[in-house]
């Protein structure tokens, strides 16, 4: 009987915790929709049925569909706050907005052309490791032949288009003492795609190609934030938040009559489904009516899968008088570190009409990537770099609407890539602009926005290095010998390696976004 145990699971603060096994009880969020108007309760709930994960696009792309969407930790002013900086959530006013956005990724990794002599050969089949003692031992690494490989080594070429809905809602609640957040994003095609792969000679047998570590599947998450932000005195704006995930945990039980014939089985699944959740907060300080100060905390989150195959076999001894052949895994989504964020803005108001002139603002995000775990929930053998980004933002109000533009510099936070790893990562260059602008529909008054953004991966050159600290792994060891005659194998002789990234390759590439966003006053 072979025994499969799937667990989603949320990770932070470093620890991964089993939330469908956690005896912890959170506040229902039925009660939290009892205490919206106009029907909030529905749609909450509506929203909470689907699966979603942790922050996904929003931290690639800030807030697509908002003015000064990449510094909106500072200047928020809609239901992006409720993410990005809920002490700011006060000011936002009561409204629901629907957005629109669509995001291009254009990537290119182009490997170098492989040296003469780094090919596995056939002849790995037959070799075996000679120990100084006079024992034998077969090859610790199991390569296969270059020629045997499924996938040749290839080039990778991204050309990959998402489209996402966005939903916001701020509502004040309690006599307007404290306001309600909610903000989600959704892809439309699909809630949640997971694309494992190896970042060393491991992806041999599967792709045999190199990926971006940090866009792919990472775009295709969904989001759901909620938050509650106050204002006790005028100068002052917290507020505190969750990012929700679903956990689900799935049992399958498996018998095999036989294992030279698996297409034969009995199944019986068993699943269950629970929520979890990473915490941050938000402060906005107002020492003036034209200076904010602004500062922000969000917890480490990822989507992690983490399962148990207990494999029982017809007619076997197992070791240990056990009863079964264990095999543990984990895979793990999206992770994002402990996030500090800084920024100020400033406002210059027209003294006749109070109405906001101009207003300028910037932030830096620090984020611990020395903590990241892969896709398979390893750490790196070379840890990450903790990085500090920055952008700047303004917006000017014109005759015709809100004109905003941000700028923003994103530094990779993966060490250069000399040794076994090939972790694929660029510096990115960002710039979004928007343009929001007041209607009058059926008598009510709304606005309509329209966003435009692009980011350049900035080129890098990466070169394997022989004296790197962790250096490529040479598969076919000089020290092997044929296993049956005991002779050198003269196809050992030097550097052996079925590697995608070896010798070296160079990544660049671009994203292209555009997004459209009603808002109507409440």
């Amino acid at each position: 009987m072979m025994q499969v145990v799937l667990s989603w699971r949320l990770s932070r603060t470093g620890a991964t915790v089993g939330c469908a096994e956690s005896s912890m009880e959170y506040p229902s969020l039925l009660s939290l929709g009892r205490l919206l108007a106009g029907g909030l309760g529905a749609a909450l709930c509506t929203l909470l049925g689907l699966p979603v994960h942790a922050s996904g696009a929003l931290e690639i792309a800030g807030a697509p569909t908002s003015s000064n969407g990449m510094t909106s930790r500072s200047l928020g002013r809609h239901a992006e706050t409720a993410y990005f900086n809920p002490g700011l959530l006060p000011r936002t006013g009561p409204l629901v907005e629907v957005g629109y956005f669509l995001l291009h990724v254009h990537g290119n990794i182009r490997l170098d052309p492989r040296p003469d002599g780094v090919d596995v050969p056939p002849s790995l089949y037959d070799a075996e490791i000679r120990n100084p003692n006079g024992s034998v031992s077969r090859l610790n690494l199991r390569p296969l032949a270059t020629e045997d490989l499924p996938n040749a080594r290839q080039s990778t070429l991204t050309r990959d288009t998402s489209s996402y809905a966005l939903v916001g809602i701020a509502r004040p609640l309690f006599q307007d003492a404290v306001t309600f957040g909610l903000f989600a994003i959704l892809p439309t095609r699909g809630v949640l795609s997971q694309h494992g792969f190896f970042a060393d000679e491991r992806e041999q047998f599967f792709s045999n190609r190199l990926d971006f570590e940090m866009l792919g599947d990472r775009t295709s998450l969904s989001s759901f934030a909620l938050a509650i932000g106050g204002r006790p005195w005028r100068w002052l704006g917290i507020g505190v938040g969750a990012n929700l995930a679903l956990s689900t945990t799935t049992r399958f039980e498996i018998y095999v009559p036989d294992a030279a014939d698996q297409r034969t089985l009995l199944l019986n699944p068993d699943m269950s489904t629970s929520a979890s959740f990473a915490p941050y907060g938000g402060v906005a300080l107002q020492p003036s009516d034209k200076l904010t100060v602004a500062a922000t905390l969000h917890a480490p989150v990822s989507a992690d899968v983490s399962g148990e195959n207990l494999v029982r076999f017809w007619n076997y001894t197992y070791p240990d008088d056990e009863q079964f052949v264990r095999q543990t895994y984990i895979f793990s989504q999206c992770y994002q570190p402990l996030r500090v964020g800084f920024g100020a803005a400033w406002t210059h108001r027209n003294t006749d009409s109070g109405d906001s002139d101009w207003q300028l603002g910037m932030q830096t995000v620090l984020r611990r990537w020395s903590q990241y775990q892969n896709r398979h929930g390893a750490r790196p053998e070379e840890p990450f770099d903790d990085t500090l980004e920055i952008s700047v933002g303004g917006a000017f109000t014109n005759p015709i609407g809100l004109l905003s533009l941000d700028l923003g510099f994103v530094p990779s936070p993966v060490p250069d890539q000399v040794g076994r790893t090939s972790y694929v990562d660029n510096d990115r260059l960002m710039a979004q602009a928007g343009l929001e602008i007041p209607l009058e529909v059926f008598g009510s008054e709304t606005s309509v926005g329209v966003y435009l953004q692009g980011q350049l991966l900035v080129p890098r050159k990466t070169s394997k290095r022989a004296n790197a600290l962790h250096p490529v792994i040479d598969e076919f060891p000089d020290a092997s010998t044929d296993f049956v005659t005991g002779d050198p194998i003269a196809g050992a002789e030097g550097l052996q390696t079925n590697n995608p990234g070896y010798p070296g390759y160079e990544s660049s590439g671009w994203m292209m976004g555009a997004g459209l966003a009603f808002r109507l006053p409440q």
